[in-house]
């Protein structure tokens, strides 16, 4: 008898670990890609078999007209299709897709941030023609819709898109303030944190060792994504710790490994899996890469911390005070100290901008789709198609001309696969 009854205490103890080891070790699954672009893998299955050909098929008609990104996670034993730039939430069901969402707005949410959390879905964030925010919203199971959840000291009229989370909360950085009716157009070099418990914004710090941030953020070509561990962003601006660089999320810790390919922002499709990511390069060979044994490859470079201010907190007498007084100083230094070290300052090296001709080359031979040629020109972020249209055509036009006095050929040519004539591809002919 007592032995029975060590054994109905000790078995739910056991069952408790069990699930509590599955849920730890359960990998981060995330997929991306666009409305017909995954077709130029000539996969016949994603996630290992767990996304069928037939649910992409049926979001292609969907957005046949309309073409947009997908992106599929998961949410405990399911899985979801969001659509940026729409409210749209698909829960994949075998072969079918069944929208969870029931009404008919749609605009807002143009680069909004999906995860999920807290066994909810959840969009972070948006910007179009007039405005940027970073509007926190939560899907209603049960009414099929989108619902706002109030959050203190919100930074107005900022946006980004590089945005991850951790056990404590959300960090975006490197985001950007617009607001046309303000005159408000910049981007800004550090970003936010939302305290998840308290849902409170604090500003963050942003460290890397011999950077301007300033630098980074203007020079733009920056891919950014998260997997289980890290925020992982590739960079091909040849600044001085900045190629291919790791976040860990928990500790903030920043880590460098030097290498410049951003073949996984620009294929047809990626898919990751815990820490790994898979991707097509443009020539359509497939390739793997393991985060973990990046980081242990890479050297640490930086850090992010919170700041214990939040973003409006203070006594705002104070803060004019020390506003002005700063200003004043500001300018006693450059009247006075800024002409002597004028010398020195111009002495300083100043890093060299990769230019668009420098970055096409090392595709030559190969054929680019639009979404990856408008990646290395830079020009991905910009919301509007026709605008992008126009710096696309521009951009093409220069590098040509510029390539043409150099070798006496143009770089860039527009082709069309024989198969199917509606879409345009760009080859790199050095």
């Amino acid at each position: 008898m007592e032995r029975m009854m060590k054994i109905r205490l000790v078995f739910p103890i056991l069952v408790a670990l069990l699930v509590t080891s599955a849920i730890q070790a359960a990998d981060y699954t995330w997929f991306s890609t666009a409305t017909t672009t995954w077709k130029n893998s000539q996969r016949t299955e994603f996630l290992n078999g767990q996304l069928p050909i037939a649910v992409l098929d049926s979001l292609d008609k969907i957005y046949a007209r309309s073409p947009h990104q997908y992106i599929m996670y998961e949410l405990g034993d399911k899985r979801y299709v969001q659509v940026p730039c729409t409210f749209d939430l698909y829960e994949i069901q075998g072969d079918k897709l069944v929208n969870k969402y029931l009404y008919f707005n749609r605009g807002y949410t143009c680069g909004s941030n999906a995860f999920v959390r807290d066994d909810t879905h959840y969009m972070l964030g948006g910007h179009g023609f007039w405005t940027n925010h970073l509007d926190l919203l939560a899907y209603d199971e049960l009414h099929g819709s989108w619902e706002l959840v109030v959050t203190k000291n919100q930074p107005l009229d900022y946006y980004s898109a590089r945005v991850y989370q951790n056990s404590k909360g959300i960090f975006t950085l490197f985001g950007e303030e617009t607001n046309p009716r303000k005159g408000l157009d910049m981007k800004t070099p550090q970003g936010y944190f939302l305290d998840w418990k308290t849902k409170e914004w604090k500003e963050i710090e942003i460290q890397i060792e011999g950077l301007d941030l300033m630098d980074l953020i203007e020079r733009g070509g920056m891919y950014f994504i998260q997997t289980q561990d890290y925020a992982f962003w590739a960079a091909t601006n040849g600044l001085k710790n900045i190629g291919w660089n790791l976040i860990e999320k928990e500790t903030g810790k920043i880590f460098f490994y030097d290498a410049k390919n951003i073949d996984m922002g620009i294929g047809a499709y990626l898919e990751i899996v815990g820490n790994v990511l898979t991707y097509p390069t443009p020539s359509g060979q497939l390739k793997v890469l393991d985060l973990d044994e990046i980081r242990k490859k890479s050297k640490e470079v930086g850090s992010i911390r919170v700041k214990e201010a939040s973003v409006v907190e203070g006594n705002y007498t104070w803060g004019y005070l020390i506003f002005f007084v700063v200003v004043g100083f500001g300018w006693v230094v450059v009247k006075k100290v800024l002409p002597k070290k004028k010398t020195e300052v111009d002495q300083t090296p100043i890093p060299k901008k990769r230019e668009p001709l420098e970055l096409l080359l090392p595709y030559s031979g190969q054929l680019l789709t639009t979404e990856a040629l408008d990646q290395l020109l830079g020009i991905d972020s910009q919301a509007n198609f026709d605008s992008r249209r126009m710096k696309r055509a521009r951009l093409i036009n220069d590098i040509n001309e510029q390539y043409l006095a150099q070798a006496g050929k143009e770089l860039i040519a527009r082709e069309k696969k024989a198969e199917d004539k509606r879409y345009v591809y760009y080859k790199i002919q050095a």
